[in-house]
């Protein structure tokens, strides 16, 4: 598992590493790098098994940053890739799942692992939850 933070998230003393590897199990590593995917990482950055399986971005805020631009251009280049990105409010959630397409927006739903309370924004009269909303972009079909 890759996790992508800023570094200004990391512990002082792991602050400019190129990356912090942790071995969980034979089959486990978790690996944390700082950085900004699609911005200063490449969305296909290699860690060692090749693309991403998967993209998960918490209150990603799609339209509030621009380094997801290639991110979102990506996903649309690769199908294959899932991708399930949460957001605050509903009117947020719907623009951002929009664009990822007719399917992707359609898929925009209540988060059951939401925080059980609401967020005070004054700026707005819509209910903010952290990660209240979610979506998926790339959805699969199973096959049964």
């Amino acid at each position: 598992m890759v996790f992508i933070v800023r570094e200004d998230m990391l512990p002082p003393s792991c602050r400019g590493d190129s990356a912090i590897e942790v071995h969980l199990t034979k089959h486990l590593t978790v690996i944390v790098v700082s950085g900004t995917y699609g911005d200063g990482l490449d969305p296909n950055f290699d860690c060692g098994s090749g693309p991403p399986d998967m993209v998960i971005g918490l209150n990603a805020g799609l339209f509030a940053y621009e380094s997801w631009r290639s991110v979102v251009a990506y996903l649309h280049r690769s199908p294959g890739v899932v991708a399930v990105f949460t957001d605050y409010n509903e009117h947020s959630g719907m623009h951002c799942a929009s664009l990822g397409g007719a399917q992707a927006r359609n898929s925009l739903c209540v988060n059951p692992f939401r925080q059980p309370l609401a967020m005070p924004v004054y700026s707005m009269n819509l209910p903010q939850f952290s990660n209240g909303f979610m979506y998926v972009y790339n959805q699969q079909e199973l096959d049964m």
